[in-house]
Formats: C-alpha cells, sequence, structure tokens
C-alpha cells in the first residue's frame, strides 16, 4: 500500500492557515482513512486550514495497514524553519524521551510550544513517551512553524529471567493452565514462550489472560509488552 500527493496549496503568509493537501491510497485493501499528524482518522483524504509547516499524511486500509508521507507547506515570506534533536524513550513504567528544537530562519528571538502547552523560550521537552509530537516555532514577529517529530522507541532493558518469567511463574505456568508437560502449551520452555510472544501481549493487553481468577497489575502488563517490543529475547 501506497499513499502519495496529488495536491498541495502552499500558506500565503507565514501568519495565515490557509494551506491545503490532498492525497490519494493505492494498494492493500481499499477502504481507507486518513490522519494527519498523528490526528483522527478520517475519509476524506483532503486536509485544509493548514499554516506552514511540516504534516505526515497517515493512511490505513480496511485490514489496518498503514502508510504514510511527509508534505511541506511553505509560506513566501519567511525563512523561518527548525533544527530538531530527539532522544529515544528507553523507559517502560515511566517515559524518558525528549526533544529539543532550534530555530532557524526568521527573527530571534524564538518561542516553541509542545501540542497545547503554552509558548515560552524554553526548546527542550524531556519526559515524553515515545510516539509522534507537534512542535510550533514563532519567531518575533509572530510567524509560526509547525514541526512534526517523532520521538523513536528504544529498548527498555526489561528482563525476561528477572521480570517476566516471574510474573509467568506465579500466574500462568500452573497445572491446567500453562504448566510443566502442556505440550506447546508449556511456558516453563521459553522456546513456547517466544512463539506466542504477541499473542501473550495482546491477551495480558485487553486482560483476557491469566485466567481462573487471576489477575495482573498494569505494571505487570506493561512490562510484558515492554519486552515483547524489545524483541522478547531469553535476557
Amino acid at each position: 500500500m501506497t499513499v502519495a500527493l496529488v495536491t498541495k496549496v502552499d500558506a500565503t503568509s507565514c501568519k495565515a492557515i490557509d494551506g491545503s493537501l490532498t492525497v490519494a491510497a493505492s494498494g492493500g485493501t481499499p477502504g481507507y482513512d486518513f490522519s494527519l499528524n498523528n490526528g483522527v482518522y478520517q475519509t476524506n483524504p483532503e486536509f485544509g486550514n493548514l499554516a506552514p509547516g511540516s504534516y505526515e499524511v497517515m493512511v490505513k486500509d480496511l485490514r489496518g495497514c498503514q502508510a504514510s508521507v511527509t508534505i511541506e507547506i511553505i509560506s513566501p515570506d519567511s525563512d523561518l524553519s527548525a533544527g530538531v534533536q530527539t532522544q529515544s524513550d528507553t523507559q517502560c513504567l515511566s517515559d524518558n524521551g525528549s526533544i529539543v528544537v532550534t530555530g532557524l530562519g526568521g527573527t530571534a528571538p524564538y518561542q516553541y510550544q509542545l501540542s497545547s502547552s503554552g509558548f515560552s523560550p524554553n526548546n527542550t521537552f524531556s519526559g515524553l513517551k515515545h510516539g509522534s509530537y507537534v512542535v510550533i516555532v514563532k519567531d518575533a514577529e509572530d510567524c509560526q512553524r509547525i514541526i512534526n517529530v517523532t520521538v523513536p522507541r528504544g529498548n527498555s532493558g526489561i528482563s525476561y529471567q528477572n521480570e517476566i518469567k516471574p510474573i509467568f511463574d506465579v500466574s500462568c505456568n500452573l497445572s491446567g493452565c500453562h504448566g510443566a508437560g502442556t505440550g506447546s502449551r508449556d511456558w516453563t520452555r521459553f522456546d513456547n514462550v517466544q512463539r506466542s510472544a504477541s499473542q501473550i501481549k495482546a491477551r495480558t493487553a485487553n486482560k483476557s489472560m491469566p485466567i481462573g481468577g487471576l489477575t495482573l497489575t498494569q505494571n505487570q502488563i506493561d512490562q510484558i509488552g515492554c519486552w515483547v517490543d524489545d524483541g522478547a529475547s531469553n535476557n
């Protein structure tokens, strides 16, 4: 599946929000939905009222497969831009990702805004979960530029032996469930656990597992998810 730009109208000035873009999706399973900068999905592939900046359009097909394209809306009267540095989020039960934005061009001094937090001279945003963020840079002439930033996900370092296996031993590796001698269901064998890692993450997240009245804390569910996302290693 792919998504491509069809038409684009740039903003008429650095303060205007009259830019627009239209994309088209192909391939995959038709029945497409479109999202702009991680916003709400819509069936309409057109987006209007856009200020100068960088926009990521994500398309999702009927089966949930995704593709994306990044499009720049520019203004004719300002060269305001920004440099961006990110630090990966490597925590599981808390968040330590960060974004540092440096204003360029335009007219200094600059102010910065993350999502709807309000403008300030502070150009560093920390304690962030991995994912997409919208940062706005504003210069002394009140020109603005939208920056779409992704904080990467780093390896959380969750240990199977020290953190995940003890959860399974108490809540899952029991007689009548995933205890020893249950064949491919035997989670006392790591190879069986690893093969079922994605299913384990999904079912613990939706709380359909464990069974028999046993429950996991949210921290335990999050640790399992982080371990699976790290690659489900025997670490």
